[in-house]
C-alpha cells in the first residue's frame, strides 16, 4: 500500500515544483494536473485506511465471538443508542423539534412580507451572494429597492446627483460603443473538481488560476459577485470595488496645506476597500496638472451642494437674507484659470454699527461684510465687501476672485465646517 502511495504521489510533487519554471502558458495546466494527482492520492489513503479499518474489525469480530462460544458465554445484545434528535424529543426538549422543522422549512416558502424582511436585513454581500443561488432569489435580491437602502445608507453622504448623472453617462456610452460587460473566467479543471469532490483542504488561491495576491485573503474583502449592469446593484459594486470614480467634494484639499484651510474643493474619488478610503483626483489648476491624494477620510468627504461646475460663477440668490452672524461658502480662485474652491465664513457688521442686535441695521445696507474669522486680524484675507443688488465676480490676481454665495442653512452644515477650524490662527 505504502509503495502504491507513493507512485501516485511522486508525479505530483514533482509537478508542483516544476510549475513555477514552467512557461506562462503551460504553467496553469501543470499546476491543475499536479492538483489531480493530489486528490486521487488522497482519496486512495482514504479509502486504503477505511478498508483496513473494516476489514480489521470484521476479522476481530469473528475471533471474539469464536472465545465466546468456547467460554460457554452468551453474548446479550447491547441496546442501541438512541438518536440525539429522538432522544432530546424523548426528554421533552421542544426547541430542538422546533429548530429541525425551522431548518426543514425552505427560504422560498415563506409568506411574501418575511421573506423582504428577511433580504431587508442583509448586509451586501450576503445579499450578493444569495443572488447566486436560483433564478428565483437572483430576481429578488437584485431588486433596486433593496440595493437603493445600501447605497443611501453606506455612499448616501458622498454620491450626490452628479455621480448619479455620470453612472448613468457611463452606461449610455457602454451601450452606443457595444462595449459588453467582462465574461466570467472559463472554469478551470481544480474548479470542476472542488464542485465534484467536496475537499475543505482545497483553498481559494488554488482556485485563482494565475492571479497571486498581494496580500493576505483575510486583509482585503471578498468583491461582489457582478450584476447586470444597469441595476442600482451594479452602481454599487462599482463604487465599492473601486471600478468607477465619482464627483465630490474634499475638504481642506491636500490635507496638512495651510493655503486650503476651511475650503471645500470639486474632485473626483475612487473608493478603496482595503483602506476604507478614499483616492481624490483634483482638477487642473492652470497649467498645473492634475494632483492626486490618496488616504482621504470619510469625515473630509461631501456630495456638491450645489450642481454649479467649479469653473463657472454661482447665481447668489441668498444675498438679501444675510444678516450678521449668519455662515456662508463663498465661491474664490486664484486667479481666472483656476477652478473655484468653496470657503468658509460668517457675516460681520458694517464699521459703523455697534454690534448690538437691537440697534443693528447692516441687513439694510446695500454692501455685506463677510468675514473669515481663522485669519488674524489685520491681514488682507480676514475681510471683504460684496454687493446685494449687483453682485459679480469681484477681486483681482493678487487678492484672488471672490464668486457667488451659498447661506448656510443648517447646523449639521455648520458642525462640519467647524471640525476643521485650526488651531492657531492664520496670517
Amino acid at each position: 500500500m505504502l509503495q502504491l502511495l507513493l507512485i501516485s504521489t511522486l508525479p505530483a510533487f514533482t509537478l508542483m515544483l516544476v510549475a513555477p519554471a514552467a512557461t506562462h502558458k503551460h504553467c496553469k495546466l501543470v499546476r491543475e494536473l499536479g492538483l489531480v494527482a493530489l486528490l486521487l492520492a488522497r482519496e486512495l489513503l482514504h479509502h486504503s485506511a477505511s478498508a483496513a479499518c473494516a476489514w480489521g474489525g470484521e476479522g476481530g469480530g469473528s475471533s471474539n465471538k469464536e472465545r465466546e462460544r468456547e467460554r460457554g458465554v452468551r453474548i446479550m445484545p447491547s441496546k442501541a443508542k438512541p438518536e440525539p434528535a429522538l432522544a432530546a424529543r424523548e426528554e421533552g426538549e421542544e426547541g430542538t423539534e422546533a429548530e429541525l422543522n425551522a431548518a426543514a422549512l425552505p427560504l422560498l416558502d415563506l409568506p411574501e412580507l418575511a421573506l423582504e424582511r428577511v433580504l431587508e436585513e442583509l448586509e451586501p454581500p450576503s445579499l450578493a451572494a444569495m443572488a447566486c443561488v436560483c433564478v428565483a432569489l437572483r430576481d429578488r435580491c437584485s431588486a433596486d429597492t433593496l440595493w437603493g437602502r445600501h447605497v443611501n445608507r453606506k455612499w448616501g453622504r458622498v454620491l450626490g446627483a452628479a455621480a448619479r448623472k455620470e453612472w448613468e453617462a457611463e452606461l449610455a456610452a457602454r451601450r452606443s460603443s457595444g462595449a459588453l460587460p467582462r465574461p466570467a473566467r472559463r472554469r478551470s479543471l481544480a474548479d470542476s473538481l472542488a464542485c465534484a469532490w467536496p475537499f475543505s483542504w482545497i483553498t481559494c488561491r488554488w482556485l485563482k488560476g494565475n492571479a497571486v495576491a498581494a496580500e493576505p485573503a483575510a486583509a482585503t474583502p471578498s468583491p461582489l459577485p457582478s450584476p447586470a449592469t444597469d441595476t442600482v446593484a451594479a452602481w454599487y459594486r462599482a463604487v465599492e470595488c473601486g471600478e468607477f470614480s465619482f464627483p465630490a467634494q474634499v475638504y481642506n484639499r491636500e490635507d496638512g496645506h495651510v493655503g486650503f484651510v476651511l475650503s471645500c474643493y470639486d474632485a473626483h474619488l475612487r473608493y478603496d476597500r482595503r483602506t476604507d478610503t478614499f483616492t481624490a483626483r483634483y482638477p487642473p489648476h492652470g497649467r498645473k496638472p492634475a494632483k492626486e491624494e490618496s488616504g482621504v477620510q470619510w469625515s473630509r468627504v461631501r456630495s456638491p451642494p450645489v450642481s454649479t461646475p467649479a469653473h463657472d460663477l454661482h447665481a447668489s440668490g441668498c444675498l438679501g437674507d444675510l444678516r450678521p452672524g449668519d455662515h456662508f461658502e463663498i465661491q474664490w480662485r486664484k486667479n481666472k484659470d483656476f477652478p473655484y474652491g468653496w470657503w468658509y465664513g460668517v457675516v460681520g457688521h458694517q464699521e459703523t454699527c455697534n454690534a448690538n442686535e437691537h440697534l443693528c441695521r447692516c441687513h439694510e445696507d446695500d454692501m455685506v461684510v463677510l468675514e473669515f474669522k481663522h485669519y488674524a486680524a489685520g491681514s488682507r484675507w480676514r475681510q471683504t465687501t460684496v454687493s446685494r443688488k449687483d453682485h459679480r465676480e469681484k477681486g483681482d490676481e493678487t487678492d484672488g476672485f471672490y464668486g457667488g454665495i451659498r447661506k448656510l442653512q443648517t447646523s449639521d452644515e455648520i458642525s462640519t465646517w467647524r471640525k476643521f477650524w485650526p488651531v492657531d490662527v492664520l496670517n
